[in-house]
């Protein structure tokens, strides 16, 4: 019974639909349909692009188009290092995207910030494209400054036809196309899971292709330290997140003045004239008179010198230098609550607090802050002595007419602070002139990693030659002055280097997993006799300390208040090698230090 009933059932809807479709006739061409036709397909909404690949075509772009400028430094590096492998200069390209793809998946891929965020990217990544590309503009915290700080007419003069329209094809237009698109998200689970996964396979990837060539990486990006810089917009968007954080949502610290109850206790009538020479790069280990084979200290040999091997503050310049000037210990120091100029004095505040005149001179593009306040000459390689300036760089030789004049006619006490480039690496072979290419065949190109380890030793060998010749001559200028003046000199350097041992080169490795060559820096003392006993230091006891004493740049705060004879309450006795070596005050001394024969002719 059920069978025939089905049928009569299914005989009466189609009966059903047969007039339904008389009666759809019937009413003619304006009569619409409700619903689509029985059978026909149905059309689906379209998704659009999912958001995956939206975020690599934004990370395409921004890695391509957007880095212009960035690509011709890049390939520019790259055409000075012939023998950089072919590979490598492949990765590059791949490695920056999947980073960059990385990045902007973790921190725009979502629902309500994607379109937004990317628009602001495309709108600001097109000025910076255009200000790259046109005036080399380095977008670090300085420029971000700068930037916030413009006023409308300034900003006003870097409008033209070109700018305008660099920012309507970069900027304006991707963002149009951009907020046209319509982008598909899956489900919230779904989603996230399809994110967590490209993130890690996009850095794993990355990891793949970097790790093969990370010497090469390692060594292109230390002798270049703007291209981290240069990325855009990372670059920009980093430190203007900077910016902002450190200026509205951290509270400013206190800065703290050192020095405000100085005073001089000195013990002569003469006044003082110093030398302090700042060496870039030089490590002790390196240096004749700390136990090295070569003769690398033949002219300071000559003088009654006393050398050191102390330990560094940092293993870079711009964390030890300020480090070094500080009175705050290496263990208590960090960039923060020690950047000298910044937020606190150095010992150069306190010594012209203390009556002591100061001046810098700059061969080494810059003093970290340590020269605030004090006068200061910055040697410029385009118009100082081209006898020793190329237009980009300037052989320390350059320093010695500024030594010259500063030290004419001294009726004060006075120190003068010669931050040298020294040994400033990789490119050795641009810090001392043709004539003290004594060690040879050295490494004349900039990717060490390609010379031999011979010649990176012969190169850095004969910067520290050369520096010591420097230190001969400025001890030259100071003998004269002996008759009027108590004069001294002392050399440190801020860090040290590697060449190649254990396959690290250069510096900046993390001070507790660094090397010695890093951390070990040679500090050189030329005292005079007649100095000596005018500030009742003993010169027999100073040359003990450079053998059995553990030093490092913690002593150089208290050490320069010493030889200054400048006391305040942030003096630390225990800490100044000069109070270590007390000389009774009716006791004299003959000299002590021998004083080589000195041989005019000696040539490199």
């Amino acid at each position: 019974m059920i069978f025939p009933e089905f049928l009569q059932r299914l005989k009466a809807v189609h009966l059903l639909k047969d007039r339904s479709k008389v009666s759809s006739q019937d009413q003619g061409p304006q009569a619409t349909p409700t619903g689509p036709a029985v059978g026909a397909p149905v059309k689906r909404p379209r998704r659009g692009v999912h958001y995956l690949i939206v975020v690599a075509i934004m990370a395409a772009i921004f890695t391509s188009i957007s880095n212009v400028a960035l690509w011709r430094h890049v390939y520019q590096i790259i055409a000075d290092s012939p023998n950089l492998p072919f590979l490598f200069v492949v990765t590059v390209p791949v490695a920056i995207f999947l980073l960059m793809y990385a990045i902007f998946l973790i921190l725009f891929s979502w629902k309500y910030v994607l379109k937004p965020a990317f628009v602001l990217l495309l709108l600001t990544g097109a000025l910076a494209t255009y200000a790259a590309w046109s005036y080399g503009t380095i977008f670090d915290s300085g420029m971000i400054t700068n930037v916030v700080e413009t006023n409308p007419a300034e900003a006003g003069s870097y409008i033209s036809l070109k700018s305008v329209a660099t920012f309507m094809v970069l900027g304006l237009m991707p963002a149009i196309i951009l907020l046209r698109v319509k982008v598909y998200y899956p489900k919230l689970i779904r989603s996230n899971l399809e994110r967590v996964g490209a993130v890690v396979g996009t850095l794993a990837l990355a990891a793949v292709t970097i790790i093969p060539f990370y010497q090469q990486y390692s060594f292109v990006g230390r002798n270049n330290h703007s291209l981290s810089k240069e990325i855009l917009p990372t670059s920009y968007v980093w430190y203007s997140y900077r910016h902002v954080k450190d200026k509205y949502f951290t509270e400013p610290m206190k800065y703290v003045r050192l020095g405000g109850d100085s005073v001089k206790a000195s013990t002569s009538d003469k006044p003082k004239l110093m030398f302090l020479v700042i060496g870039e790069t030089a490590r002790a280990q390196n240096f004749e008179r700390n136990g090295y084979h070569r003769p690398t200290n033949r002219f300071t040999n000559m003088e009654p010198t006393l050398t050191y091997n102390i330990s560094s503050c940092g293993t870079y310049t711009a964390y030890s230098l300020p480090c070094m000037f500080s009175n705050l210990k290496r263990t208590d120091f960090d960039t923060k609550i020690g950047a000298v100029g910044e937020v606190r004095d150095g010992i150069l505040q306190v010594l012209k607090k203390g009556g002591v005149k100061v001046t810098w001179v700059e061969n080494d593009g810059g003093c970290k802050g340590v020269c605030t306040g004090v006068d200061t000459i910055e040697i410029d390689p385009k118009k100082d002595n081209q006898k020793y300036c190329n237009g980009d760089t300037c052989y320390d030789e350059v320093m010695l007419s500024y030594a010259d004049k500063l030290s004419q006619n001294v009726t004060e006490d006075s120190l003068v602070v010669f931050h040298i480039i020294g040994s400033h690496g990789p490119r050795y072979y641009e810090r001392y002139p043709e004539k003290f290419r004594k060690y040879v065949p050295d490494c004349n190109r900039p990717d060490v990693e390609n010379c031999s380890t011979e010649e990176v030793v012969n190169a850095y060998d004969n910067t520290i030659a050369y520096t010591d010749y420097v230190l001969y001559q400025l001890i030259e200028i100071l003998e004269s002055k002996m008759d009027t003046n108590d004069t001294m000199l002392l050399y440190v350097s801020d860090h040290g280097e590697s060449l190649g041992e254990g396959n690290l080169y250069l510096h900046a490795a993390p001070y507790a997993f660094a090397p010695e060559y890093q951390t070990r820096v040679p500090m050189q003392l030329w005292f005079p006799t007649s100095s000596a006993n005018d500030m009742q230091v003993d010169l027999r006891c100073m040359a003990n300390l450079a053998q059995n004493a553990d030093l490092s740049h913690d002593h150089l705060f208290h050490t320069l208040m010493g030889m200054f004879q400048v006391r305040s309450h942030e003096y630390d006795q225990s800490h100044d090698l000069l109070a270590m070596c007390p000389l009774p005050a009716e006791q004299a001394q003959l000299q002590v230090i021998p004083h080589p024969e000195e041989n005019p002719h000696l040539e490199p």
